[in-house]
């Protein structure tokens, strides 16, 4: 089946939703793109580049160009800021890591749209191998999932760290769906989802729904560096807090889960079938009714 639809409007909503932190050129740039101007969003960069030259705000910009031309039907413009980002970022770097992710990014689509599905997996591939920091390799890993994870085997979930009990193995939940929601202590978007997520869980829980809910350590609480243990107590405050309703839902802590179903953005879902199969997955927020239907869908299986 061709997964490349879905990774296109995932994409849009991705770019119009993202929580990434920009500073107030890529706030404006990613404003005027998500209302279609991507002149006004080119005039801005070439306005802040003649007055400050080539910085990491300016490479934050472009990337947000790259990827709004692409998502907007201009390859031309696309691959011109890509081109840049490569000239500027040629190798991974810790202070540029988004416009460096969002020359991956873009690239992988225009060999999608150029060569097929096959190319911008390669390509996506070789990049995760090279990639180190754990945001990137998410994001790089939700790349190549918007293309290829739907209606494959569920990947497997660590389950050594967790708070209260330790979810199950995946492989032993056959026979019963399984709805997984990655989520991040300090995610807005992911709070945003509480209320709605604990309805779902409340009613279908009792229809054999099994839901886990995986996070990782992102080194820090607030702005302040964090050891493991001062973030493990972190992130049990908040699901107790902003969760409610879900307190008997098994939190995973693995950054490796993360990594391996690409959720550099928050929340991401996925739902997997009683054969263990991927039914869903986005890295986005879903409605309740969206969330209800795919459930109900799975059930009547």
């Amino acid at each position: 089946m061709n997964r490349l639809p879905q990774f296109l409007a995932c994409a849009v909503l991705l770019f119009v939703s993202t929580s990434a932190p920009a500073g107030d050129l890529a706030r404006g740039v990613r404003g005027k793109i998500a209302a279609g101007d991507l002149s006004t969003g080119i005039a801005q960069v070439e306005d802040y580049k003649r007055a400050k030259g080539v910085d990491a705000e300016y490479l934050d910009a472009i990337g947000w160009l790259a990827r709004g031309a692409e998502m907007l039907r201009r390859p031309e413009i696309a691959e011109r800021y890509v081109d840049e980002l490569r000239r500027e970022i040629p190798v991974e770097n810790k202070d540029v890591l988004i416009p460096f992710g969002a020359k991956i990014e873009v690239t992988a689509r225009l060999l999608a749209a150029r060569e097929g599905r096959g190319a911008a997996l390669r390509y996506l591939g070789d990049e995760l191998v090279l990639a180190k920091d754990t945001a990137l390799r998410s994001r790089i890993s939700k790349n190549i999932n918007l293309m290829s994870l739907e209606g494959r085997e569920a990947l497997p979930i660590g389950t050594a760290d967790h708070l209260a009990a330790a979810p199950a193995p995946l492989a032993s939940l056959k026979g019963k769906p399984v709805l997984l929601f990655f989520w991040a202590n300090w995610c807005g978007d992911c709070k945003a989802q509480g209320e709605s997520l604990a309805r779902v869980w409340a009613k279908y829980r009792s229809q054999g729904l099994v839901m886990i809910a995986p996070t990782r350590y992102y080194g820090s609480v607030g702005e302040k560096d964090a050891t493991p243990a001062e973030e493990k107590e972190q992130i049990a405050k908040v699901w107790k807090e902003s969760y409610p309703g879900l307190e008997d839902v098994p939190v995973a802590i693995d950054a490796d889960t993360m990594v391996r179903y690409g959720a550099s953005a928050t929340p991401t879902f996925a739902l997997i079938d009683r054969k263990g199969i991927i039914r869903l997955y986005t890295p986005t927020r879903l409605s309740e009714s969206e969330l209800s239907r795919q459930i109900d869908r799975l059930l009547a299986e």
